[in-house]
């Protein structure tokens, strides 16, 4: 950080001859002498992040940073060039509450923080050159804050030969400082980041993306750019310097997911908010109920806000950076090309719940007992956040985007997606169908009468049909039939038809692959804090073979009269069946059990993994390391090829 120097004016005294009639006098005319005085820095005033690059094209690319402060000058400076042109914005939900470790403040309440985003162009660029840039943010007392020196570039050339780093779900997990660290000690510093969803845990959380100290709970902005240190001092780990120099593209997850926004009712929280989601369709249920109070003269704005503070939202998350917007649904999801990468960033994601079936909570499978008249307490299963079957929006966009030029020409094509399409983890389950909800009444002898309702529903449809029944239920179930799997039927198909080479995901924290025909799924997620590969070898040496730890679901499933058909809902393996692919190396997995023979995938809360895409050799490289071994050796053990 520069010195500063303010120039002040201070008045002085100057003594003139003036004469006056036959006398001559001395007369003191005051004057102002600039000095230079230093300007003190405001210590509430911070740089929240290095800048980082986002949006490239052939010959610009795009500069974003934050600060905590709105200040009155932000520049960038690039190579021989500078611009002024910088747009600030100020964060609307930001926000810190009980649960939130931020080094010296203490949040009682929920309390909003004061973040504002900068965002400037770098134009006039050469591809396959990279320039020197920093940037500067001047506070309200005349301080120029700098960020230290990066380097950037547009868009590469098709044919330059990239390093781009495929990864997910830091989530303020336990290794990914070390992680990302290994990266660029191994790799170098990647020219991209390709990251699959679920960047922190709750969104609207500011700390956990820009200075949450928590032991082995990094912040995202500072395990990815090199600064966890910064807040724990001694960590063994930094971070890696990476998106100071590289473009990171993302997709939604269900951790950047945020449930309803009602922060002036009383006891209102951010992890309850993020736990608390309800279908947008059923939130114009709500809305028609409280119309005439929170909107009179029907005013179509005040409606959709309205609907989506009573829904669910990602807007933290779209706030912060930027992505292509030239889809039907703006950032949520959308297309880029990239050197000889063709890049889709899909939204299939969900809410996730617990597998319990006793009625005591809202679940994946049924709605709390005492809820059941009570529609605005349910959890509405693990419903979809955005459609994306053959009748939906996204699924056009998506013919149409593989109908084109750009990506029927390039060498690679990767489509990135969060959740739960292929593997071995506990989250593959249920699979991505849309919930079938089944209202149940059971009559004085037992017997049980079931209505069964496929959402997405319309507000009319549950006006009419399902609300009526509600007086009289006794459970509230939800189904998830294999064979209505929409990425099985609607989404696999369509990719291979494209000649898609590689399905890049995240959300169970674990490393496994598959292959159906050329098409190529990876899982690469496994920073720590992993959930299980659930999977029988046929030696028995491994033996994980039943899926989460609620006892009480399987008990139903495996009982004389289950209320859940067991072959929707197979105990391991990947749902439908899909052969996992083995490491090509050797199997990490050694690593916990000398006796475990080769596993078809990496599941650990000590090693650490990451995967790169050389484009250059078209191979996807998959390596690991043991972080609580600073001496631990960074080892090769998959690679495969696209193409």
């Amino acid at each position: 950080m520069r010195s500063q120097l303010r120039l002040l004016s201070v008045i002085c005294p100057l003594i003139v001859m003036a004469g006056c009639d036959d006398e001559t006098v001395e007369v003191e005319v005051p004057v102002e002498v600039p000095v230079e005085v230093p300007v003190t820095v405001n210590p509430e005033h911070k740089m929240l992040t290095d800048p980082f690059l986002q949006l490239p094209t052939e010959n610009s690319v795009n500069v974003v940073w934050f600060t905590n402060f709105e200040g009155t000058a932000h520049e960038l400076h690039y190579g021989d060039s500078s611009t002024t042109d910088v747009t600030t914005t100020a964060l609307t939900r930001m926000m810190e509450d009980a649960s939130s470790s931020v080094t010296g403040v203490t949040y009682e309440e929920v309390t909003y923080r004061n973040v504002y985003r900068h965002e400037a162009t770098a134009t006039g660029l050469t591809q396959g050159e990279r320039v020197n840039y920093h940037v500067s943010s001047t506070d309200d007392d005349g301080f120029a804050f700098n960020s230290e020196q990066f380097t950037l570039a547009p868009a590469p050339t098709e044919g330059q030969a990239m390093k781009i780093l495929l990864t997910s779900d830091l989530q303020s997990k336990k290794n990914v400082v070390a992680n990302y660290q290994k990266v660029v000690e191994t790799v170098g510093t990647p020219d991209a980041v390709l990251f699959a969803g679920d960047f922190v845990n709750v969104p609207d959380r500011a700390s956990e993306w820009f200075d949450q100290a928590k032991d082995n709970a990094p912040a995202f902005f500072p395990a990815l750019q090199g600064h966890y240190q910064a807040y724990m001092p001694g960590f063994p780990y930094n971070g890696g310097e990476i998106l100071q120099h590289a473009p990171l593209f993302g997709t939604i997850g269900n951790h950047e997911v945020m449930g309803r926004y009602t922060p002036d009712e009383d006891g209102y929280s951010l992890n309850g908010s993020f736990n608390d989601p309800q279908p947008a369709w059923f939130a114009e249920v709500a809305y028609e109920e409280v119309a005439a109070t929170v909107n009179p003269t029907g005013d179509a704005d005040i409606k959709a806000q309205w609907i989506a503070d009573h829904s669910h939202n990602q807007q933290s998350f779209l706030d912060i950076f930027s992505f292509p917007e030239d889809g039907p649904a703006g950032e949520d999801y959308y297309a880029a090309k990239f050197g000889d990468v063709f890049i889709i960033s899909m939204n299939v994601s969900r809410i996730w719940r617990s597998w319990s079936v006793s009625g005591a909570n809202k679940s994946k499978f049924v709605e709390a007992t005492e809820s059941l008249t009570s529609p605005s307490d349910w959890g509405f299963g693990e419903f979809l956040f955005e459609r994306f079957d053959a009748e939906s929006d996204q699924y056009a966009w998506l013919e149409e985007v593989m109908a084109s030029d750009d990506f029927r020409n390039a060498k690679y094509k990767v489509v990135m997606a969060h959740q739960g399409v292929f593997g071995l983890g506990d989250n593959t389950l249920p699979v991505l169908a849309q919930p079938i909800m089944q209202v149940v009444q059971t009559d004085a002898t037992g017997a049980e009468a079931i209505e069964e309702f496929t959402f997405p529903l319309t507000a009319t449809h549950w006006t009419e049909n399902v609300a009526p029944l509600l007086e009289e239920a006794s459970e509230i179930r939800y189904q998830y039939p294999l064979a209505q799997d929409v990425w099985l039927n609607d989404i696999e198909p369509l990719l291979l038809d494209n000649d898609v080479d590689l399905v890049h995901i995240g959300h169970s924290h674990l490393w496994n692959r598959a292959q159906v025909g050329n098409l190529h799924y990876l899982e690469s997620s496994n920073v720590g804090n992993s959930y299980g590969a659930y999977y029988v070898d046929t030696s028995g040496e491994y033996t994980r073979d039943v899926r989460a730890s609620y006892a009480d679901f399987w008990d139903d499933v495996n009982s004389a009269s289950p209320r859940w058909d067991i072959t929707n809902y197979p105990p391991n393996g990947d749902p439908q069946g899909r052969v996992m692919s083995f490491p090509t190396v050797f199997s990490p997995m050694y690593a916990e059990n000398e006796s475990y023979p080769n596993l078809p995938f990496v599941t650990s809360n000590t090693l650490s993994v990451f995967s790169i895409l050389d484009t250059g050799s078209g191979r996807v490289q998959s390596y690991v390391f043991d972080p609580t071994d600073l001496e631990s050796e960074v080892t090769l053990f998959d690679e495969f090829s696209l193409n």
